[in-house]
């Protein structure tokens, strides 16, 4: 290699290992790396890198994808106050980023002071975390987004419980069970056409038993996500809601091996399985999540261990494993669990 092309070589690998560079993405799919030089309203000036050297320009925050704006306003910022954290989740939140306001959020936290006016701080970063989640759930649901409402509704209700009464927090579980209920009609409805009208009867008639069952789990779990400042009611509304989905899902298993030969039998049985395993797993993790809150962590780690003893490779669980051991180390600070994890909702695009 001559020395011309040794000394580029060098000054774009020095480039790509500073730290003060990022990715960035624009909303057309192109994307480069780039160090923030200064941003002017929504006119953000970068040093954009390549390959064969770098050049400076003007973009507006427009052109990117949220994620990408976001960063530039971040490192454009350089936030070190609360003030300026405070700010920044107001924006990410604007932008629909959830993880990147909680993180803000978290930030903010840890520079609250001390004192009146700290104490002040922080009820005013609750209380505004616990107005945006209630506003992506009612989003969510207004969008017919389940997984993201039932997310958000998860959040709000295991980290954030004292911010919302009882009755509210029941409303919005009743509408976010709502939303369920009618996905649920929508997909029972399309297998029922498939079948005569003596069939249909036949099977509902068959399944009413189970569906009763999945019923009361269902109650049980609103109920605990209602009363999740009241952590002992909560997880015992828990373990009855995994109670009656055991008793669903073992009725379910009966009616399997009687009708094992029936197709339309069989689908609708999956999907029955369907809804209470996994209602039995929602459970379990708000179970967890409000004693995690409560610093009670070695019923959270029963809670998440009886998750894993049926299915070891769950994802969220082996992830809340983690978050309840971080939350149990000495010296940890409640807020590091409090705005921490607060991930897409996996319907969410």
């Amino acid at each position: 290699m001559n020395s011309v092309l040794a000394a580029i070589a060098l000054s774009v690998l020095g480039a790509f290992q500073d730290s003060a560079t990022i990715f960035v993405e624009t909303k057309d799919g192109q994307s480069a790396k780039a160090q923030v030089l200064s941003l002017s309203g929504s006119k953000a000036k970068l040093k954009v890198y390549a390959l064969v050297g770098e050049i400076t320009m003007t973009r507006d925050l427009e052109d990117f994808v949220p994620e990408s704006a976001f960063m530039i306003e971040v490192r454009a910022t350089d936030p070190k106050t609360f003030e300026q954290h405070f700010a920044l989740a107001k924006r990410a939140a604007e932008l629909d980023l959830l993880p990147q306001a909680a993180h803000q959020v978290r930030s903010a936290a840890k520079v609250v002071g001390t004192g009146p006016e700290g104490e002040k701080k922080a009820k005013e970063l609750r209380s505004w975390a616990a107005g945006e989640l209630e506003r992506f759930v009612k989003e969510a649901v207004a969008a017919g987004d389940l997984e993201h409402a039932q997310h958000c509704l998860g959040l709000l209700t295991t980290r954030l419980p004292e911010e919302r009464t009882e009755e509210q927090l029941a409303a919005l579980t009743a509408s976010v069970d709502e939303l369920r209920g009618k996905e649920t009609d929508k997909k029972k409805a399309a297998r029922a056409e498939k079948l005569s009208k003596d069939q249909a009867a036949a099977l509902e008639k068959s399944f009413e038993p189970i569906r009763s069952k999945s019923a009361k789990g269902d109650k049980e779990l609103g109920k605990a996500i209602s009363q999740s400042k009241d952590t002992a009611a909560s997880a015992k509304s828990c373990e009855n809601a995994v109670a009656a989905y055991k008793d669903a899902f073992e009725q379910a298993q009966e009616l399997s091996k009687k009708l094992s030969e029936d197709e339309s039998a069989q689908q609708e049985l999956a999907a029955i399985v369907e809804h209470v395993s996994s209602s039995a797993i929602r459970a379990a993790m708000h179970a967890a999540n409000v004693l995690t809150l409560q610093s009670d962590y070695k019923s959270a780690t029963d809670w998440v261990n009886r998750i894993l003893k049926f299915d070891p490779d769950n994802e969220e669980a082996k992830e809340m494993l983690k978050t309840i051991q971080q939350a149990s180390a000495a010296g940890a600070d409640r807020d590091d669990y409090r705005y921490g994890g607060w991930r897409r909702g996996r319907g969410r695009r």
